[in-house]
């Protein structure tokens, strides 16, 4: 390899006409630039490009002025484009996983996975050497002990806001309302003229200030302000002439009125003689009026998430209560009334799938729909190991060339013919089933039905226990639903995704798994594969009807690229060939049996 460099060089050396090539060291900037000048000049040197008519002849041709070639001369600007335009590709978020749908394996579990056969590869010999059926004894090795688990299933949990039902109360009760129209009617004079009957009026001015009384627009003379209070007795104006005659007494009385009584101890010279009382007249009255307070319950309500369990329950009365010293009797003074009303309170159910350790995150769903804002209610799926039914114990054993022990019961190993054989034969079938599931209305083949099962958000009911797992609340699942899980176990339908059934107050609180199902596996892995091949996405769940592909996308379909393993065991009878050892011992054993039957002649 040294020597054929050598020579190499030399020739290029020599073809150079014996130019001495000198390594010289660029930084990229140059590098760059040196390239750029080199395109310009390919660019400008027109032996190097088509001709227009072979241009024109070209699909797709729309000639060379396009806003791409802004990017010729700046690739800096290329890569910032291409960094914003990622941000919104849908194309690139499927490359590289944006969503974080696609699931992941740790290199522990792959080696588990893997370590079996690898061990038997290593050394087929150690696994498949011995003694073939004949003498009825052999030798027998064990197989090495399987590693990881039989498969991995979807399961899911929730987070978010959870509706659960709270019961609420609320209280009224009956309200008074006093209205007061009473007024008191007091006499004020001068402070030194006190004892003539009447009221000071210092006090009754503080009175006026303190908002108790007013100044009514009424002033007499003491006279006859006596006179009103009960003075003179039978003979009035004899005892008004001679009062009047008194110097002392000339001066006027301020009539007032007041809200309240006034007690005698503050005006103790003021007194009706007529009447017995203090203050000189009483008008007016107190009235009182009751009217009813709902509190808090209107708003419990009109509130469209609560619903009233029984009528209102009496909790004070029947009573009677003074009131300003009137008597006022109800039945009920005051009551409650008790609502069930909706809430949101968060929740998450994921506890037992975050601590699992043998399943993993695969990725998060918004059950949302539409979702505006912060998501409320979402999916969490976690990739876990089915469940292993079968006992575990016991070793397995390669015995001979041609048994095949489990437990000490053993088998002959049956010669089975190539995977491309079986991949032919399946293909061959796919094809003539196409025949048989078109469908002349919609002109398509391999159609599903669409079928769902239910789940509570944060509940126990849950119907989609998904495939090779027991359903989890049978006993609440529909007919349907149980027939969607045993075709599901069954390797027939195809989970499309989840989607909100059923909301209350805005938050998802049934969800739905939407699944295609079909009439075998084999119609099933065309469509899964088969959208693949031809970029024919699956639709939303909540709209996707299982349309099957028209007869333009099946032929487009490659069905050499497609996966069949699953179905092999399907069409292993018809795949069989005979081994070609056997079918010479079978000869040679008809001939045999033919000359000891016949004898030699």
């Amino acid at each position: 390899m040294r020597a054929f460099t050598a020579s190499v060089l030399m020739s290029l050396a020599c073809a150079a006409g014996g130019a001495v090539f000198a390594q010289t060291v660029q930084t990229v900037e140059q590098a760059r630039e040196e390239g750029k000048n080199i395109g310009k000049t390919m660019r400008a040197d027109d032996t190097l490009m088509p001709s227009e008519a072979k241009r024109n002849d070209v699909p797709g041709y729309a000639g060379d002025d396009l806003p791409q070639g802004a990017y010729f001369d700046d690739p800096d600007k290329l890569v910032a484009d291409g960094n914003i335009t990622a941000n919104t590709s849908e194309a690139f978020g499927t490359v590289t996983d944006k969503g974080r749908t696609r699931p992941s394996f740790s290199n522990a579990e792959i080696t588990a996975a893997t370590s079996r056969g690898m061990a038997i590869e290593g050394n087929p010999d150690t696994y498949l050497d011995g003694q073939s059926l004949g003498g009825g004894s052999g030798t027998c090795t064990p197989l090495p002990p399987p590693a990881g688990s039989k498969g991995y299933y979807e399961a899911t949990c929730n987070r978010g806001s959870k509706v659960v039902e709270k019961t609420e109360s609320c209280s009224g009760r009956m309200v008074p309302s006093v209205v007061n129209t009473t007024r008191y009617f007091y006499y004020g004079i001068r402070d030194q003229n006190e004892a003539n009957g009447f009221a000071k009026n210092s006090v009754m001015q503080s009175k006026v200030a303190s908002g108790l009384c007013r100044a009514e627009p009424v002033t007499k003379h003491l006279c006859d302000a006596q006179i009103d209070l009960g003075a003179g007795g039978d003979n009035v104006e004899s005892y008004r002439r001679y009062c009047k005659r008194q110097g002392s007494l000339n001066t006027q009385a301020q009539l007032y009125s007041c809200s309240s009584e006034i007690p005698q101890g503050q005006i103790p010279y003021h007194t009706n003689y007529a009447t017995g009382t203090v203050y000189l007249k009483q008008e007016g009255a107190v009235s009182v009026t009751v009217t009813r307070n709902e509190g808090t319950c209107p708003a419990l309500a009109a509130d469209t998430s609560c619903v009233p369990q029984d009528v209102e329950v009496c909790t004070e009365g029947p009573e009677t209560r003074m009131i300003e010293g009137q008597p006022v009797t109800q039945s009920c003074w005051a009551w409650s009334r008790q609502f069930t009303c909706q809430r949101l309170t968060p929740a998450n159910d994921c506890g037992d799938l975050d601590q699992n350790t043998q399943c993993h995150y695969v990725r998060d769903e918004c059950l949302d729909d539409p979702q505006q804002g912060a998501c409320q209610v979402s999916q969490r799926i976690y990739s876990c190991p089915l469940p292993d039914d079968q006992p575990t114990g016991g070793s397995q054993y390669v015995c001979g060339n041609d048994v095949y022990c489990i437990n000490g019961d053993c088998e002959t190993i049956e010669r089975e013919a190539s995977t491309e054989f079986k991949d032919a034969l399946v293909a061959l079938h796919a094809i003539g089933d196409a025949g048989k599931q078109f469908d002349p209305n919609t002109l398509t083949v391999f159609s599903g039905t669409r079928e769902t099962c239910n789940k509570k958000i944060f509940g126990a009911s849950n119907c989609c226990s998904g495939k090779g797992v027991p359903l989890l609340t049978p006993w609440l699942c529909s007919t349907a639903e149980k027939q969607l899980d045993e075709k599901d176990d069954k390797g027939l339908c195809y989970k499309v995704g989840s989607y909100c059934s059923d909301k209350v107050l805005g938050v998802c609180v049934t969800s739905k798994d939407a699944y295609c199902c079909f009439g075998s596996k084999l119609s099933r892995i065309l469509q899964v594969q088969g959208r693949q091949q031809i970029g024919k996405p699956w639709g939303k769940p909540k709209n996707e009807q299982c349309k099957g592909f028209t007869i333009e996308e099946f032929q487009r379909l490659d069905l050499s690229k497609m996966d069949f393993t699953e179905v092999y065991a399907e069409f292993q009878e018809a795949a069989k060939l005979p081994d070609e050892v056997s079918v010479m011992t079978d000869i040679q054993q008809k001939i045999q049996d033919y000359y000891d039957l016949h004898g030699s002649k």
